[in-house]
């Protein structure tokens, strides 16, 4: 698995706990990390000028600005327009983008992607 560290232990010698520890310790911030939502949206800013969202049917996805909801998991969420037409390879593009930048390693991460409601749509 991609992001896990692969640690080896002796129970007979000990050897190996002082950094199964350390890596314990180190996923546990990362598990409970918080990310300005400025220093958010700057990456977001970069990842999405790196590689733009795709335009399925000629139409453009518009991806506006991106927020840490909790932490323990991290979870974010996208705003932006058409987010339903958003592929999955994309998703784990920016995913792995965060965890990679933003130093979450092999914490889960939880994305969720939200769109305005539209003004002219059926009223509810």
């Amino acid at each position: 698995m991609k992001g896990v560290p692969l640690l080896t232990v002796s129970a007979e010698t000990g050897k190996g706990i002082d950094t199964l520890m350390k890596v314990a310790f180190e996923t546990r911030e990362a598990w409970g990390r918080r990310v300005s939502t400025g220093q958010l949206n700057r990456w977001f800013e970069r990842a999405v000028e790196a590689n733009p969202p795709p335009a399925p049917g000629g139409k453009r996805i518009k991806l506006r600005y991106v927020t840490q909801i909790k932490s323990r998991p991290p979870s974010f969420v996208i705003f932006g327009t058409r987010v339903d037409d958003l592929p999955e390879s994309y998703r784990r593009y920016l995913v792995n983008g965060l965890r990679r930048e933003l130093g979450f390693g092999a914490v889960p991460i939880r994305l969720t992607l939200r769109a305005p409601k539209n003004p002219f749509g059926p009223k509810s």
